[in-house]
Parts: C-alpha cells; sequence; structure tokens
C-alpha cells in the first residue's frame, strides 16, 4: 500500500484549508479515491514529493 494525501484549497486565498491521508494500493485507484472525495474546491493529489493531479474548482450553476 502506498500513502497519499489529498490536500484541499480555500477558494480565495489558494491556501491550503484542509488534507486528507489514506492509503491505497496504486495510482491509478489512488486518483479514483480522491475523485469520489471532490468537494468542488480546489485540490491536489500527492504521493510523498509527486504531485499526482489537480483539480481546478468547480462553479455552482445559477
Amino acid at each position: 500500500m502506498l500513502y497519499y494525501r489529498l490536500y484541499y484549497f480555500d477558494r480565495f486565498s489558494g491556501h491550503i484549508d484542509h488534507f486528507r491521508e489514506f492509503e491505497a494500493e496504486d495510482d491509478a485507484a489512488a486518483i479514483e479515491l480522491a475523485q469520489q472525495w471532490n468537494s468542488g474546491a480546489p485540490t491536489e493529489l500527492w504521493n510523498r514529493e509527486r504531485r499526482l493531479q489537480r483539480w481546478e474548482s468547480v462553479r455552482a450553476r445559477d
């Protein structure tokens, strides 16, 4: 199992708001889990010093 962190960023300041630590079998499994936990805020998925993916914020529809 590999160790990952999913960082959630504040939409306005751009600073890290909080993060979630988890383990996954591999990078693909970690990306799949991270997509399920995406709240619409900007997020980045990391494995130690490797950034695997960044998701930009999702705007709410009017």
